[in-house]
């Protein structure tokens, strides 16, 4: 019996979504010591923050806020003039239809993937976190 491959599922078009409209994304360094931990932790710790790691292993500190041009139908109400980065976004290449991406909303999340993904770096850390009650929020 031969496996056939499974078709891709169908590309979620960006009419439908608009989700990269809905924040601001700024490249970090990858969490390769305390020091980069404590950093993501640090954006962790403000409303409206997240952090997402891609598929290929490129981390980004996101700031949840709407474009002002994005209307309600989804439509970018300066499509013609947007802006160049505006222009380099592409639903083929973003997290909606990507493989492998990680959003972390919480420090209790990225530090169970620190616990998980990096264990001689997660028993560094005890020193240089809060108490656990304080993680939780």
């Amino acid at each position: 019996m031969i496996a056939l491959p499974l078709a891709a599922p169908p590309l979620v078009p960006c009419t439908q979504c608009a989700k990269c409209c809905t924040y601001v994304a700024v490249g970090i360094n990858a969490p390769r010591g305390v020091r980069g931990v404590t950093e993501i932790l640090w954006y962790l710790y403000h409303d409206g923050v997240s952090v997402y790691r891609d598929g290929s292993g490129e981390w980004s500190v996101v700031f949840a806020t709407r474009c002002r041009h994005l209307q309600d139908d989804l439509l970018c109400g300066i499509y013609e003039r947007r802006p160049h980065v505006c222009r380099t976004f592409d639903n083929t290449t973003c997290e909606v239809n990507s493989e492998g991406g990680t959003s972390f909303e919480t420090p209790g999340a990225f530090l169970e993937w620190v616990r998980r993904r990096r264990p001689r770096l997660f028993r560094s850390l005890p020193a240089h976190l809060p108490a656990p009650a304080a993680l939780a929020r």
